[in-house]
């Protein structure tokens, strides 16, 4: 036992490779043939996240799930991978030649990077498997109780970052185009912690950058730009984290009275 360690020791008493296992027995990934057997909770997961098998995101998502529920971690960090993922049945090269079928292309390569080649229709693919991903990931959270009549989804809080934005240029009557990269940028939050369905700050109309808001009320404010501690103080006392004597500012808008 020393020589493996207590953490191997306790993932072993825990049982986690049976409750964070959602992979199904099948020929290719004989379970049973090494004394396995899928989690409780596989086939519903596996509903939640269909590309599990071939999209490297949808199987951090499901794994991330699981850790979550059998509290392993607290929060979890997953997003796109730079590999091109292809889901069309066949050879891709030999789909190429025939024309790619809908629907094939899970995950660009680079991924929201890709949006130099082709900025509209990458973003608007990466977008869409964002909040795939998100939407179930809530709906597995919202199956799962926690207390008092609250479910995981009531507790939880997810926050989209990105190391940067893009160019705010598109050339004219141009259907799709390439972007590069900018400092500027904006971040998404979702959760029943925030004051959902709103803005804050706003987009500058002949700039395309962003400006901050009032902490106190949310009221844009065009003369501010929120630095990162306005955000992460916001974040912490969404979730309830006392952040006084921190030095942080206290950020009210953001969070749900």
């Amino acid at each position: 036992q020393a020589i493996r360690g207590e953490r191997r020791a306790e993932i072993e008493r825990r049982d986690l490779i049976s409750k964070l296992m959602f992979m199904p027995d099948t020929e290719n990934f004989p379970l049973a043939a090494s004394g396995l057997m899928p989690g409780a909770d596989a086939e519903r997961v596996r509903a939640a996240f269909p590309f599990y098998d071939r999209d490297p995101l949808h199987a951090q998502a499901a794994l991330a799930f699981l850790l979550l529920k059998h509290r392993v971690s607290v929060t979890v960090t997953l997003g796109p991978s730079s590999t091109f993922v292809f889901d069309g049945g066949e050879d891709y090269d030999v789909a190429l030649r025939r024309g790619l079928p809908p629907d094939s292309i899970r995950n660009p390569p680079i991924a929201f990077d890709f949006s130099h080649q082709g900025h509209r229709s990458v973003q608007a693919l990466m977008w869409h498997r964002m909040y795939e991903v998100a939407g179930g990931l809530i709906e597995l959270l919202k199956g799962e109780e926690w207390a008092n009549g609250q479910s995981l989804w009531d507790r939880s809080l997810i926050y989209f970052a990105s190391d940067f934005g893009r160019d705010k240029r598109r050339p004219a009557n141009a259907d799709d185009w390439g972007t590069g990269h900018d400092l500027n940028n904006g971040v998404l939050l979702i959760s029943p912690l925030v004051q959902g369905n709103r803005v804050l700050g706003g987009v500058d109309e002949d700039t395309g950058h962003t400006y901050g808001f009032n902490p106190s009320d949310g009221t844009p404010d065009r003369a501010r730009n929120m630095e990162e501690r306005d955000l992460y103080a916001g974040i912490l006392q969404s979730l309830g984290v006392d952040t006084s004597g921190s030095g942080l500012p206290d950020v009210p808008a953001m969070r749900r009275a």
